[in-house]
């Protein structure tokens, strides 16, 4: 046992070697890019934002109808494919109006963000978080 937390100690000290090597010889003190470009760090928290946002209320949604599914037990319900394509056309209506009520207030916080692409990646997080990738 007292071998195994050795090697543990030893794998340890050495995968963090790299980091304090870093941080004496002065490499991590560089200028920061996004500090001395504002169109750079404009289009950057744009993007974040809008992933940001989609994929949170996406995978909220998702994670929902899957939930509801597996509680109620939709599956083997004599009417499955009805209540399963009833769930997922409620499940993108409610979706969008979230988007579109967070839209509205990144726009009253005066906050970036591209409207495509968080629909977009709440849409993609929505089907990943039901399918539990």
């Amino acid at each position: 046992m007292n071998k195994r937390m050795l090697i543990f100690a030893v794998l340890l000290s050495v995968s963090a070697m790299p980091f304090s090597v870093l941080a004496v010889s002065g490499a991590c003190t560089k200028k920061n890019v996004f500090n001395n470009n504002a169109s750079l760090r404009k289009f950057c928290s744009s993007y974040i934002a809008s992933l940001a946002v989609g994929g949170c209320i996406g995978a909220t949604t998702g994670s929902i109808v899957r939930y509801l599914e597996k509680r109620f037990d939709i599956e083997s319900s004599p009417i499955a494919l009805f209540l399963i394509l009833l769930s997922w056309t409620l499940e993108s209506e409610i979706r969008n109006d979230i988007i579109a009520g967070m839209q509205k207030d990144l726009d009253a916080y005066k906050v970036e963000y591209k409207k495509g692409l968080m629909f977009k990646g709440a849409w993609v997080a929505s089907w990943l978080a039901y399918l539990q990738v």
